[in-house]
């Protein structure tokens, strides 16, 4: 039987997706009979336009996708989680060192509505900040924001790992330590649209069973230095660097991919109060989710 041919999407290729990268260069989608071909793409809203136009076929992606999708009438669900809690810092550039000090300033976000501006927007909000008092400026992925943030286009960010490191390595500060506030909040989940699984339901548990059998390699410390040379490979960035956010945040990669509703429900509650995505108000976290096929390719290899 020839094998199924798929598009895989990511937008952009960051550390947080690193066991797609592992099921994908050491074969364990390819021994699902799967021929699985990357996309980068470099947003968001560009991957949820491909996954709309069947232009790819499944995608690495934070939870704010599906609930973008839904809303605007193409239904697509989280099916496993990949990184199950936000590795953010919220960063001030140098000379920032409250919270309060960004009132006036501007905050770079990946897109207005994304995950990044959502985090944002709900971080100030906490810390009693009047969001009209802040410029929020779409700026790209965390490398781009912490470009942003080094050259003083922005004077403050939400950064991932290893982008927040460098961000200090830099001279800048931690203003807020938003994996610990927001904790229960899913940060990078693989999705799909519901008519996609439908039509193909075979092909995604293989590759579900593909994708665990990534996340087991890349969660395993005795593969650290192989996984951090393939991550290396297809995000560009320095083994080294990438070191430090394997050490942060490996933790927070459940090696059976399973999904929690409550984060979901968490995340999607983030989303109602703060993106403003039009019809997001009417989902459930039911409606963002498919653990069918989590759990069926978890039992084909025999976990609990």
């Amino acid at each position: 039987m020839a094998p199924a041919s798929l598009k895989f999407g990511v937008a952009p290729a960051i550390f947080s997706y690193l066991p797609t990268y592992v099921a994908l260069d050491k074969g364990f989608w390819a021994e699902q009979n799967l021929d699985v071909s990357i996309a980068v793409l470099n947003s968001g809203t560009d991957l949820t336009q491909a996954l709309t136009g069947d232009a790819i076929d499944f995608a690495a992606a934070s939870y704010n996708e599906p609930i973008v999708m839904t809303s605007q009438g193409v239904p697509a669900v989280n099916i496993a989680i990949i990184e199950g809690a936000l590795p953010y810092r919220f960063m001030g550039a140098k000379g920032i060192t409250d919270i309060n000090q960004l009132v006036g300033k501007t905050v770079g976000v990946s897109k207005i509505g994304s995950l990044s501006d959502q985090v944002s927007r709900i971080v100030l909000n906490k810390a009693g900040i009047d969001l009209k008092s802040v410029t929020f400026q779409g700026i790209g992925g965390s490398p781009s924001r912490l470009a942003a943030l080094e050259s003083g286009a922005i004077q403050a960010a939400v950064l991932d790992s290893p982008s927040y490191e460098l961000a200090q390595q830099a001279g800048a500060n931690v203003l807020v330590n938003v994996a610990e506030q927001l904790q229960g909040f899913p940060y990078e989940t693989l999705i799909a649209k519901k008519a996609t699984i439908e039509a193909n339901r075979d092909v995604f548990v293989r590759v579900l069973v593909g994708y665990i059998k990534g996340a087991q390699y890349a969660t395993d410390p005795a593969n650290e230095d192989e996984v951090l040379a393939i991550v290396s490979k297809y995000t560009g960035q320095k083994v080294e660097d990438l070191k430090v956010a394997y050490k942060e945040t490996i933790k927070d990669f459940p090696p059976d991919g399973k999904i929690d509703p409550a984060g979901i429900a968490i995340s999607l509650k983030g989303a109602q109060d703060y993106a403003g995505i039009k019809g997001a108000d009417a989902l459930k976290a039911e409606d963002l989710i498919d653990s069918s096929l989590q759990e069926e390719a978890a039992k084909i290899l025999g976990l609990k």
